[in-house]
């Protein structure tokens, strides 16, 4: 019975199958979410208590494959595989997350003083007391939501191809290494060192 199991590779020529599989994730996570919004939009009763942090989830996480940072990230070629009407669906969803849910920036919040009165008594009170009143969009649209798993089928197809490019490419030039030298890279576990500030850029490979 054969034992078939494996090393990590710290060498720079890997960093790129690793972005393409972060990116791979988050453009899954955001498919995920928008299925669950889906869901839950659609049923007999909802929670619309989850409606807003689902909808928030849901743009950042397909936002994140186009965001400048330590990885590498999905640009203009990528999205030429687009439509035009999936391109401005694209569009929307970035404006959605830079706009509105990451900076209030546009009209899809709104926050309005006001002069408080009574009715009857204004001549004799006057103004009697001042408030402000707030409202915003709290939902991704059932076409935002429908977007996204549009979007993210045709982005993750093309991502799965680069990564598959990627592997192979990775593969020759493993090959080619002195065997030693590769399986001295032993195998690493996922876990954070809370020493390490949390402002701080990870360090790439």
């Amino acid at each position: 019975m054969a034992t078939h199991t494996w090393v990590d590779l710290h060498i720079p020529e890997a960093q790129l199958l690793a972005d393409v599989t972060g990116i791979k994730v988050d453009l899954e996570r955001a498919r995920d979410t928008a299925l669950q919004l889906e869901k839950l939009m659609s049923a007999e009763k909802p929670d619309w208590t989850f409606v807003e942090p689902l909808s928030v989830a849901a743009a950042v996480a397909y936002s994140r494959p186009f965001m400048t940072g330590v990885r590498s990230r999905l640009g203009e070629d990528d999205l030429r595989t687009l439509n035009p009407i999936q391109r401005e669906a694209h569009d929307r969803l970035r404006a959605y997350r830079d706009m509105h849910v990451a900076h209030s920036v546009n009209a899809y919040e709104n926050n309005n003083p006001r002069a408080q009165y009574c009715l009857e008594r204004v001549k004799e009170e006057g103004i009697t007391g001042v408030g402000c009143s707030h409202g915003r969009v709290s939902s991704l649209s059932t076409s935002d939501i429908a977007n996204i798993s549009e979007l993210t089928a045709i982005l993750i197809e093309r991502v799965e191809r680069r990564i598959k490019e990627e592997q192979a490419r990775l593969l020759e030039i493993v090959r080619k290494m002195p065997l030693a030298e590769i399986l001295d890279g032993g195998q690493g576990a996922f876990k954070i060192d809370h020493t390490k500030p949390i402002d701080r850029p990870r360090k790439k490979g």
